[in-house]
């Protein structure tokens, strides 16, 4: 008995050994592998978000890839109504055909969503979704832009307001350009605004248009930091659970909005078969304050599986 003790206490010993050598000079792959095993799919989306928060890069490679394919955060606020599936179009989005979203980063933070919203979605960036469906984004506003009352699918001018169409159609290229353009209107400077054309169809312009668009929001200091931005993307066929590139349910740390966003996710898992995370969202308090994204176990409606 005391023989075969020693065996396998030899054989523990080589095991170990083994795996703590095999790359010397950095992490272990064998320590790698059991941390990948022992993180879930929601510990695993809140480190993405955390990490992409933090990226706060130009583009994804080239000016043709807008930094919001690979960084950043695309976060819709939602209510709660009972009535349709969170994820399928409001009435809303179907009577403008765009969908308003906010785009959260380290250099583009807010303190509130739209409406005061407390839960909602976050898309995952479309590099890290190859699968799923990619609905087209449209234009980009630094700041809210009531794109409700606009028409191309709230890219365009609105009623009224001469100068508040596409911004390189009205001659602005840059950050500074647009905030010499919002600031020659002394009253409704979020109708004036114009909005950055952040479509696949303007190719290399794309990208420029959309690190003017961040650029325009710091040069607002904390008439942005008080209120949400509004980024545009193209309303999708309802019914598509399954495919649209849900990244996590949401709610707002220190409100009421995880009774919403366990319904939510009940309702996908119900209506699609399909489970993703909620994530608690701490939105940042002071300008220099960031954002936060944590998952929490106890939020969940049930146990989350590791990631595939």
């Amino acid at each position: 008995m005391l023989r075969l003790r020693a065996l396998f206490f030899s054989f523990f010993v080589v095991a170990i050994t083994s795996c703590t050598t095999v790359d010397r000079g950095t992490t272990s792959v064998a320590i790698q592998q059991a941390s990948v095993i022992r993180e879930d799919i929601g510990q695993q989306v809140a480190r993405h978000l955390t990490a992409r928060y933090a990226d706060v890069r130009t583009n994804c490679g080239t000016d043709s890839q807008p930094a919001f394919l690979c960084s950043g955060v695309t976060i819709r606020g939602t209510s709660s109504n009972p009535s349709y599936h969170v994820w399928n179009n409001s009435p809303a989005s179907i009577a403008k055909g765009g969908v308003s979203f906010s785009y959260l980063r380290a250099d583009s933070t807010y303190s509130r969503l739209a409406y005061g919203y407390t839960n909602g979605f976050i898309f995952n960036a479309y590099f890290y979704a190859d699968n799923q469906l990619h609905p087209e984004v449209l234009c980009f506003f630094p700041i809210d832009a009531g794109t409700a009352n606009r028409p191309n699918k709230g890219c365009g001018a609105y009623p009224g307001f001469a100068g508040s169409g596409p911004c390189h159609l009205e001659g602005v290229a840059t950050a500074a350009q647009f905030w010499t353009h919002y600031n020659a209107h002394a009253s409704s400077r979020h109708s004036y605004q114009c909005g950055f054309d952040v479509t696949d169809g303007r190719n290399a312009l794309a990208g420029p248009a959309f690190a003017a668009g961040l650029g325009a929001m710091h040069l607002m200091g904390v008439e942005s930091f008080n209120e949400q931005n509004e980024f545009i993307i193209a309303a999708w066929v309802d019914g598509l659970g399954k495919t649209l590139p849900l990244e996590a349910f949401f709610y707002l740390s220190g409100t009421n909005g995880l009774a919403d966003a366990q319904r939510n996710q009940r309702d996908l898992k119900a209506t699609d078969g399909r489970l993703i995370p909620i994530i608690s969202v701490r939105l940042s308090r002071t300008t220099t304050d960031p954002a936060t994204f944590s998952y929490l176990p106890a939020d969940q409606t049930e146990l989350m599986p590791p990631p595939t």
